[in-house]
């Protein structure tokens, strides 16, 4: 009789269904666009990005991009003066400081624009590739447009277009990896590891991926990722020159704890104050290269290879010293590889959830929990249950999601938003 109540049978119909998606979804990203028109005439617009075009303004006018301070000494890596990334990076980025001068402001919309295409070219690509429209109904025909909408909607994504970071196109590039490791091809391989070369060069952790190719026998992918780190290092050597690949080194080791941690996410800072921040840089560092050994062997066997991938791309982000909530934008990745690898929909979507914490100082001295707890549990959580997948042999009964599927069964023979079938027992399909 409770399900008659108030018409809450209708709940359970696939149209009823997406419509309240929609209906909420559509509110959601309503509020983010109002958000970013009122963030663009803020310090935040383009606050990072202006570190990048900056470097690339002192490579035209033969000045250092590493500044005095940051090879002298410990440094905040917060407003410092200079470049935290390599060298290839800033030489890049010279067309964007070239026409700076004349206004900053369409330098800014053009990196928003670019990272706002990546984030839908990857999020549509690795969906179809996977055929998770195969395997949830809703996601049928242009269905995989929810998944953007989803994407969008997460506060990291927002703060990552509005700061100008290069968290989306570095999501891109793994992407473009994982694409290239999922065709099993040798072309896919040197794609695969020419990607993660690429995004190594513009922030270092990446590099963590070149331990998980190595130990997952991609041999070829890992060597096509050095050659492509060397490659592009010789070709823009004219252009940088030879002294800020000698300071780069210092600058990595001089990067010392942030200085205002309100908004750092970085395992590594929680535990600074327990252990001092070297000792805990080095704990954690350890603990993300023997995870990533471990599920790289896995994938070496029957355990799901998208999982192992996954749990790398996550890893590796979460052994920066230095995470602030816009970095878990790269995490939509593997949000969506957990859903190819079967992973329970409800821990994918908790761990979500979980990452839209924010900045609440209504909540005085309880801030920090929404402001950075909530984010760190959810990528903590997308890292366990990930792993958990990567590790846990496949077997020819139901798949992990089965909870889910007995959830979503009704839904799913209507067309509404039903898993179907174990994502592991499929084909690869063609890219």
């Amino acid at each position: 009789m409770g399900s008659n109540v108030y018409g809450l049978r209708l709940l359970a119909k696939p149209g009823v269904q997406r419509l309240a998606l929609g209906v909420l979804l559509g509110v959601v990203l309503l509020y983010r666009v109002l958000q970013i028109a009122v963030l663009t005439g803020q310090i935040q617009w383009g606050y990072d990005f202006s570190f990048y075009w900056t470097a690339a303004a002192h490579l035209l006018d033969g000045l250092p991009i590493y500044s005095a301070a940051q090879l002298a000494g410990p440094y905040a890596p917060q407003g410092q003066e200079g470049f935290l990334y390599p060298p290839p990076f800033a030489a890049a980025l010279i067309p964007f400081a070239a026409v700076l001068s004349r206004d900053p402001r369409v330098v800014n919309w053009i990196w928003f624009a670019l990272g706002l295409i990546v984030l839908c070219a990857s999020v549509l690509s690795v969906a179809r590739v996977e055929g998770l429209a195969d395997r949830f109904a809703i996601l049928r025909g242009r269905g995989a447009w929810w998944l953007v909408a989803g994407a969008l909607a997460l506060p990291p994504v927002v703060a990552e277009l509005v700061l100008g970071n290069v968290h989306l196109e570095i999501l891109g590039l793994l992407a473009l990896a994982w694409l290239g490791i999922r065709r099993r091809t040798r072309n896919g391989e040197v794609v695969a590891g020419a990607a993660i070369g690429v995004a190594t060069l513009v922030k270092v952790f990446p590099g963590l991926l070149i331990l998980w190719l190595i130990l997952a026998r991609r041999y070829r992918a890992a060597v096509a990722a050095v050659i492509a780190i060397a490659v592009i290092a010789l070709a823009t050597l004219p252009i940088t020159g030879i002294q800020p690949w000698l300071d780069y080194p210092t600058v990595l080791a001089n990067l010392g704890a942030p200085s205002d941690t309100t908004d750092t996410l970085a395992p590594t800072v929680w535990l600074a104050p327990l252990l001092g921040f070297g000792l805990a840089r080095i704990l954690i560092t350890v603990a993300g290269l023997v995870l990533v050994a471990i599920v790289a062997i896995a994938a070496q066997g029957r355990q799901s290879l998208a999982a192992s991938y996954a749990t790398a791309v996550t890893a590796s982000v979460l052994i920066a010293p230095a995470v602030y909530q816009h970095y878990l934008a790269i995490l939509v990745l593997p949000l969506l590889l957990g859903l190819a690898a079967g992973v329970r929909l409800r821990w994918l979507s908790l761990a979500y959830l979980l990452m839209w914490g924010g900045q609440q100082p209504t909540l005085g001295d309880l801030a920090w929990v929404v402001n950075k707890g909530l984010p760190t549990l959810g990528a903590l959580l997308l890292l366990g249950v990930l792993a958990d997948a990567a590790l846990r042999p496949r077997s020819p009964t139901p798949s992990a999601a089965s909870g889910d599927q007995e959830l979503l069964d009704g839904a799913g023979r209507e067309g509404g938003l039903g898993h179907h079938g174990d994502p592991e027992e499929r084909p690869a399909p063609a890219v």
